[in-house]
């Protein structure tokens, strides 16, 4: 199974300047990221469904048999 955290568009400008330079997903939150908690959590490593300008940082992996998760969650 793949982990997809995309970015949810009525959320990312909320969390202006944070998500100028990152995924939603990849903001922290206490010690670690919302990413390294889903990764944690599920134990499946993740991707990044993002803005295109952010597209060429982070790659985005698919499969046959996604879990795709709203990054902000």
């Amino acid at each position: 199974m793949n982990l997809v955290l995309f970015d949810d568009p009525l959320i990312r400008p909320h969390l202006l300047p944070f998500t100028y330079t990152r995924p939603v997903a990849n903001i922290r939150c206490g010690i670690l990221t919302l990413n390294e908690k889903w990764e944690k959590y599920l134990g499946l490593s993740s991707s990044y469904l993002t803005q295109d300008y952010l597209r060429k940082n982070s790659n985005c992996k698919t499969a046959t048999d996604n879990l795709m998760v709203n990054g902000a969650v």
